[in-house]
């Protein structure tokens, strides 16, 4: 007799119901961001493509240092604190975050000749980016506040491959977007633009009260930075070593295999705030049922994507361009890590949610040092292929390793295996 929706428990109805719009916005947010890709290699070239990853990567690690963990930080208050309090805490954090992305932007345009000459390209591409970064955190922010609210639709709105997205919709209409610095113009638009009401609450605040978050604040930053130098120095590194067109062609194959994550993503973004929620109020018990709902559905639909993904990898890199089937051995090594990745559960959320963000970071530190010797080592050797084994190595080792914190620091059982 087939399961109707009736039959389910109110737990699991609740799971899905926060996961099913997220997990649909991500899907409509991932065929945007595959098709700003497609549209991007056509319109600027696999070499000019390799640029703008470049330079995105840049903004991305740039942003992190400029929001200093307050994202993180709000994920985890404003659910526990009254609307007033809440309001009061977004309103510091934005105008925090904006006055640190206004530095680190001045600092980026001062640097950009030094970038030029390292990376090549040209001045002009890092100076727009320097003007990207301040609305780019700040959307970054007002996303976190979405999801502490419980206010999906918001946001998954705002997820980069969303508004990527609209980027690549103005691409293929206008033939003004002919260059790198006019595409990184777009994306500072398409993020003013969907900030929406969140520009209410960018103002002028005294930042005295979140001088008592320093500590959580601070943990959270260094786990996310460490986190991003992880994720981004195989671009960089691959930048540095080989060719604007290497680097194209593996941020591509990358992007491939985070379908693999594709509903950890979805169903992760709604449990933040749920552990949050759970683990304050000492229910441990439904928490560790929580948990174990989620890691049944990433095993469900991660499995599958990652035999597709292992058959199907030739072709997948061929349909954004005919010189990328080679790089199906690249695309095949990420895979695993992605796999890896979804199979061992929201493994960081649990320890930044449940106050154990010192143990995330040392956690990140130990694999972002192991993430940077590897594509030091592997990727002169291996070329683009050794900057996937990096990155999947190091991916690998963090996910086991905070498996093992979060369950000695919580008792939290995050593996499917393990009851």
């Amino acid at each position: 007799m087939p399961y109707s929706w009736s039959a389910l428990s109110e737990s699991w109805q609740r799971l899905l119901r926060r996961s099913t719009l997220v997990l649909a916005l991500k899907v409509a947010g991932a065929l945007a961001g595959y098709g700003f890709v497609y549209v991007a290699l056509r319109r600027l070239g696999a070499g000019n493509y390799g640029y703008f990853e470049l330079a995105f990567t840049v903004l991305s690690i740039l942003s992190v240092v400029a929001k200093w963990g307050l994202d993180g930080l709000l994920l985890r208050e404003i659910p526990a604190r009254t609307a007033y309090a809440a309001r009061e805490v977004t309103r510091q954090a934005l105008w925090a975050s904006l006055l640190g992305s206004l530095v680190l932007a001045g600092a980026l345009s001062l640097a950009a000749p030094w970038l030029a000459s390292a990376y090549g390209g040209f001045t002009d591409l890092w100076r727009a980016t320097a003007v990207v970064l301040p609305l780019w955190t700040l959307v970054q922010v007002w996303s976190e506040v979405r999801r502490a609210q419980h206010r999906y639709l918001g946001f998954g709105l705002l997820q980069s491959s969303i508004l990527l997205g609209l980027v690549a919709a103005a691409m293929a209409l206008l033939p003004w977007f002919s260059t790198v610095e006019r595409v990184l113009w777009g994306l500072a638009a398409s993020a003013a633009l969907f900030l929406g009401r969140g520009w209410l609450d960018v103002r002028p605040s005294s930042l005295r009260s979140l001088w008592a978050f320093r500590g959580p604040a601070t943990a959270m930053f260094l786990t996310g930075t460490l986190f991003m130098v992880m994720t981004w120095t195989d671009t960089l590194m691959l930048g540095y070593f080989l060719t604007p067109e290497d680097v194209g062609a593996y941020r591509v194959a990358f992007k491939i295999g985070t379908l693999i994550t594709f509903v950890q993503f979805a169903v992760n973004a709604s449990l933040g705030p749920r552990i949050s929620e759970l683990w304050s109020r000492g229910e441990r018990a439904e928490l560790q049922r929580e948990v174990r709902r989620v890691a049944l559905l990433n095993s469900a639909l991660g499995l599958p994507a990652f035999v597709g993904i292992m058959v199907l990898a030739p072709w997948l890199l061929s349909f954004f361009s005919p010189d990328f089937g080679i790089y199906s051995g690249t695309l095949r090594v990420l895979a695993l890590g992605q796999l890896v990745n979804a199979l061992c559960g929201p493994v960081m959320y649990l320890l930044n949610m449940t106050g154990h963000e010192q143990s995330a970071r040392r956690t990140m530190t130990v694999a972002s040092i192991a993430n940077v010797i590897g594509n030091v080592a592997l990727i002169p050797w291996l070329g683009v292929e050794g900057a996937a084994w990096a990155t999947s190595g190091t991916m690998i080792l963090w996910n086991v390793w905070a498996l093992v914190a979060v369950y000695r620091k919580t008792g939290i059982r995050t593996l499917i295996f393990v009851r």
